[in-house]
């Protein structure tokens, strides 16, 4: 099932790396927040909270990236660079993400900072949309996505333009052992 996801989530312009831990994909985050902006610009990060923070030190992980901003509201998604935030599923035979929130900071990490990174356990990818509705009842969300690669749009003149109405990457972090 990884494979075909990855496949067509590549083939829509998303990233996608694989992790066999959570401590993996930390060290990658941690290096990939180095690498794409600057510490001396604060709160270039959003990172929603989520399962996968379950069990991080997160007074730690700011001291060492004080660039990251764990409380979210408009004005610091909006002027960050890097939005984090846990996905519900992910649809193999599409490459996409769906997202399942009651909580406005987990959209504002996914559509307003330049780059999205998504966090994805192994476990939660299934192989169409048709399974995600088995998954869950829709009636009792108020807010679904379906996230497929990064923000796409054309005018009149068909001219392709990356990241207008959301982010211009998508990284998505598969993460084996949760």
């Amino acid at each position: 099932m990884f494979e075909l996801f990855k496949q067509k989530a590549e083939a829509i312009n998303a990233e996608v790396h694989k992790f066999q831990s959570k401590a993996e994909a930390l060290d990658f985050i941690k290096d990939f927040i180095k690498q794409n902006t600057s510490n001396k610009i604060s709160k270039a990060v959003v990172w929603c909270d989520s399962e996968f923070l379950e069990g991080v030190d997160k007074d730690a992980f700011q001291e060492e990236l004080p660039q990251i901003e764990f409380n979210i509201d408009l004005n610091s998604a909006t002027s960050a660079k890097i939005g984090i935030n846990q996905v519900d599923f992910g649809i193999a035979e599409t490459g996409s993400l769906v997202e399942i929130s009651e909580n406005v900071s987990k959209r504002l990490c996914s559509t307003l900072p330049e780059i999205h990174i998504a966090i994805l356990p192994m476990n939660k990818i299934l192989p169409d949309m048709e399974s995600v509705f088995k998954q869950i009842e829709i009636k009792k969300f108020p807010y679904m996505t379906v996230i497929s690669g990064p923000s796409r749009t054309a005018d009149i003149e068909r001219v392709l333009t990356i990241g207008v109405h959301g982010p211009e990457r998508v990284v998505i972090l598969c993460i084996e052992n949760f």
